[in-house]
């Protein structure tokens, strides 16, 4: 896949149990409309496998606790329903992203009663590699037998007609074997994308510290399309925590354009369903709104969590049922989201050749960031503040045409006033 190509989309991240009071396929069928109004691209699902028993979490279980890859968790639907939602999506030019999660399986899951060679163990008993994960048992990938069923799954699935692969902890896997299975579904749907959830780095550095294998974000772009912005989210919580500063988090930002390849692609995601509701964090909605609108600004591919658009508080339960809310109670921020997704089509945020933040030590919460590209230049400015404001910008004197509203914005003596977020147009 062009990876300049995928910045112009967004993916819409939804989790099948919780996604509608009825928490089936059938059900999301009836919401694709939606969300292809919405504007997204590619609707990435939550795995929808069986569920295993064994030790499970909460009521329901982990969805990333799996007996059979090859089945349909029937509370879902069935493999018809799945069948349904996929041409459904496809009619409305959507793409289908499923999540896969190779590194484990559930403790009864099939493949331990048909091939307990298949798995890892510590003194002779199922385990697996990081202790709070005890519903599931690892996969040992070093074994060539492993490696085959995967591919064969990855198999099954594309000749099905997916779409793209998200990956669930990709980096614990050996990288040789993404590139096998790339190979592999290349030969089905050259087109497939690719989607790491790269961790945490000191995650990395903790498993690396145990002994176990565990690749950097600069490693897993060999392989993959796209990969989590977890390099940066940390230093992004701290400031919005109070723990750390602003400057920190976009020092990082703007790191990621020198050690990653010169088309790397990151999700600039605000919440998915490891972590919590941004508005649960961010209550200010002028905040939020500037917020939010950096993370479609900045150089990568739009992620939008269910809910998110309808400004949800409560994170989802992962292993009980617990629907969002979908109900749109603020026309204004759902019309907002949407045009983000509408302005990350336009062709200057695929073609991105230099992205520039600019430090501003004596004007507090503020981003200033400029998109460079062939086709049309644009200065972000984003308040972080939690009111309207004068700043300096470094900006000529004059008018500029602001891309998110369409209306005309005045810098008079090097000041601007803010208080919206503010997508302005250069001159080539």
């Amino acid at each position: 896949m062009n990876p300049r190509l995928l910045k112009n989309q967004t993916i819409y991240q939804v989790y099948v149990r919780n996604h509608t009071p009825e928490g089936t396929f059938q059900a999301l069928i009836n919401d694709l409309p939606r969300i292809q109004e919405l504007g997204a691209s590619i609707l990435y699902v939550l795995p929808i496998h069986p569920i295993g028993k064994e030790a499970r979490k909460g009521t329901l279980g982990s969805p990333y606790s799996i007996v059979d890859y090859y089945a349909i968790n029937p509370e879902l639907g069935t493999l018809d329903d799945f069948k349904a939602l996929l041409n459904e999506a496809h009619r409305l030019g959507l793409k289908v992203m499923m999540d896969i999660v190779f590194n484990h399986t559930a403790r009864d899951a099939r493949w331990v009663k048909e091939h307990p060679e298949y798995y890892y163990y510590k003194e002779g008993k199922l385990a697996n590699r990081i202790g709070d994960w005890s519903d599931i048992a690892d996969l040992d990938l070093t074994r060539d037998d492993v490696r085959k069923a995967l591919l064969d799954v990855l198999r099954y699935w594309s000749k099905m007609g997916l779409d793209a692969y998200r990956c669930d902890v990709a980096p614990l896997l050996p990288i040789d074997f993404w590139e096998e299975a790339k190979k592999e579904v290349s030969t089905i749907n050259p087109e497939t994308i690719w989607f790491s959830e790269s961790v945490h780095p000191h995650f990395i550095e903790y498993l690396r510290g145990e002994g176990f294998s565990a690749h950097s974000d600069a490693e897993m772009y060999r392989v993959f399309d796209i990969l989590y912005d977890y390099d940066v989210h940390e230093f992004l919580k701290q400031y919005l925590t109070n723990q750390g500063e602003l400057k920190t988090y976009l020092r990082m930002v703007e790191a990621q354009g020198y050690i990653y390849p010169a088309d790397y692609v990151k999700a600039h995601f605000l919440e998915n369903h490891d972590i919590e509701r941004i508005h649960g964090l961010v209550s200010n909605k002028l905040m939020l709104r500037n917020l939010t609108a950096w993370s479609f600004f900045q150089n990568g591919i739009g992620f939008v969590y269910a809910g998110q658009e309808t400004l949800n508080k409560n994170t989802p339960n992962l292993f009980d049922k617990d629907t969002i809310d979908l109900m749109v109670k603020d026309l204004a921020h759902y019309r907002f989201i949407q045009r983000l997704i509408e302005l990350k089509k336009l062709p200057m945020f695929a073609s991105v050749r230099k992205f520039q933040i600019n430090e501003h030590p004596l004007q507090a919460n503020l981003i200033e960031a400029t998109l460079h590209s062939p086709d049309g230049n644009v200065h972000g400015i984003f308040n972080l503040s939690k009111d309207d404001r004068p700043i300096y910008v470094s900006l000529k004197d004059g008018s500029y045409e602001d891309l998110l509203s369409g209306k005309p914005v005045l810098v008079e003596k090097g000041i601007l006033r803010v208080s919206e977020p503010l997508m302005l147009k250069l001159e080539s």
